[in-house]
């Protein structure tokens, strides 16, 4: 889990291109124990934005989800107080994995193209 305030986790998801700019429809989220770093599918070596984490440290976390799903998620966002915490996980406890959002008793999910590191059963098929 990466906990971040809101407003960080919305600056670092505003940075994304816009889908017509994607040769694959990803965005990749790396959660290294300090940060969250956003990259595309496309482009995975190339980071686009970080946002520093705080409060909880948990052990390292990748995804990779649906550019398509990223205004949903964000339309949710602008809904909530940018000053309060939020739990950013992979949940990976059934098929297909999503990348789970949760804050004061709220929670929303973003669908998952890919997570290297969900357990091997547990891992939903990449699109290319």
């Amino acid at each position: 889990m990466a906990q971040l305030t809101i407003r960080d986790l919305y600056e670092l998801l505003s940075q994304a291109p816009r889908r017509r700019d994607l040769e694959q429809d990803g965005i990749r989220l790396v959660y290294d124990g300090t940060a969250v770093h956003l990259s595309t599918a496309d482009h995975q070596d190339r980071v686009i934005a970080t946002a520093r984490t705080c409060g909880h440290v948990t052990g390292a976390w990748e995804v990779t989800a649906y550019t398509a799903s990223l205004a949903s998620v964000m339309a949710w966002m602008r809904m909530l107080d940018g000053e309060n915490l939020i739990d950013l996980a992979p949940v990976w406890a059934s098929a297909p994995v999503v990348l789970a959002f949760a804050t004061g008793g709220q929670v929303g999910a973003w669908p998952v193209i890919a997570c290297p590191t969900a357990p091997a059963d547990r891992r939903p098929v990449a699109q290319s």
